[in-house]
């Protein structure tokens, strides 16, 4: 309350000839309430002007516009922050649903990452994020469908490795640019993990690669698509194995698994989330894991540089973007919601049984774990000679 004692203080020890002459209401308001002021009669001042239920819009429709000027630069520099009932702002943020674009199918790696955040993150912002999938192109439909939409705040993207630093130095139009995109918040970083049918009848890796090499072209690996991390991966063991696989690319990480638990395909580098089920149910064999070291998690499972490839590592992560434009507070505001629901103690449990580590790290951090991971990929796919029509 003394900071509203001030505010009106600051405002009518302005001259009035210049801010408030024509303006009888204001003066006459401010007049009254440093009168109550003095008078110890606080409460009461709300009360009788009914204070509550009026916006400065509206005492400012009969001002001037030099005088507008005037209390817009005070309401901006904080004078005013000492009077919550006042309506200075037309809207809080947010005001109605998000919607988030996450372009894998549902059931897959992605879907289940931003389903298991949905109930946090409403309980932060006070309103449901809606996810809309739209799959596709190793999730360049979804990403480009992100980076056109309105840049109001209320449409946000799931982005990875795949769709930030592979695709763009894999496709020759990818349908969108990175630089389109705001970096809002990094969610997750996880090894992969390199599964197979039973009935190739391997129990690791290097099992694996010895069956391969005695009979090149015959077993083959699925992944989430072309450009996807998982793809990379696999390109990566298939040249550092030195061994002749087959690629088949599905339209997300879930059909991929679909693929592997049917036998359709020999093996498939698949995120934990959507893998670990059935490895623990037995319908599926993990191999190997693609991080530098094993995983608590599923600690007999081997590293792939265990498995006989000297110096092969692959880690991938999860993020959140917004499109070009979007306003500075609204990306901080989502990112803090992220932030906090990754460090809810529900959902961190479930993110360490899936194998991954929460980040929360906000725009500046994501920018550069973007930027680094680009240059680095980029290396890689050229000297891979890959590439995507």
């Amino acid at each position: 309350m003394a900071a509203s004692c001030r505010v009106f203080g600051a405002i009518t020890s302005m001259n009035p000839k210049r801010l408030c002459r024509p303006d009888s209401s204001l003066l006459a308001l401010t007049g009254l309430y440093r009168r109550q002021w003095r008078a110890g009669r606080r409460t009461s001042f709300f009360e009788q002007t009914n204070f509550r239920s009026r916006s400065l819009e509206t005492i400012m429709e009969s001002l001037s516009l030099h005088r507008r000027r005037a209390l817009r630069v005070l309401a901006a520099g904080g004078v005013f922050a000492g009077l919550p009932s006042l309506a200075f702002a037309k809207e809080s943020y947010p005001e109605k649903p998000i919607t988030l674009i996450v372009p894998q199918p549902v059931g897959g790696d992605a879907d289940a990452v931003c389903r298991m955040l949905q109930p946090q993150w409403q309980q932060v912002l006070g309103q449901p994020v809606i996810i809309d999938n739209k799959a596709g192109a190793a999730g360049n439909i979804g990403t480009s469908t992100g980076a056109r939409a309105p840049n109001d705040g209320y449409t946000y993207t799931f982005v990875n490795q795949g769709t930030m630093s592979i695709n763009p130095f894999l496709y020759k139009n990818p349908g969108f640019k990175v630089e389109s995109l705001m970096p809002v918040s990094w969610l997750t970083s996880n090894d992969l993990i390199i599964c197979a049918h039973p009935s190739v009848g391997a129990s690791n890796l290097a099992e694996f690669l010895a069956k391969a090499r005695a009979r090149p072209g015959e077993f083959t690996y699925g992944t989430a698509g072309n450009g996807s991390a998982n793809h990379l991966a696999g390109e990566m063991l298939k040249s550092m194995a030195k061994v002749d696989l087959v690629h088949v690319p599905y339209k997300g990480g879930g059909p991929a698994i679909i693929g592997a638990l049917g036998g359709e395909i020999s093996t498939v580098v698949a995120f934990p989330i959507a893998a670990l089920p059935h490895i623990k149910s037995g319908k599926l064999k993990a191999l190997a894991v693609t991080g530098p070291r094993r995983s608590p998690i599923l600690p007999d499972v081997p590293t792939v540089q265990e498995s006989g490839v000297a110096g092969y590592e692959f880690v991938s992560w999860m993020g959140i973007v917004a499109p070009e434009g979007t306003a500075g507070d609204r990306i901080a505001r989502f990112s803090e919601a992220t932030g906090q629901a990754l460090r809810d103690r529900t959902v961190a449990e479930r993110l360490k049984e899936s194998m991954m580590v929460p980040s929360g790290a906000g725009p500046d951090a994501f920018r550069a774990q973007i930027q680094g991971e680009s240059r680095k990929l980029s290396a890689l796919i050229s000297q891979l000679k890959l590439s995507i029509d």
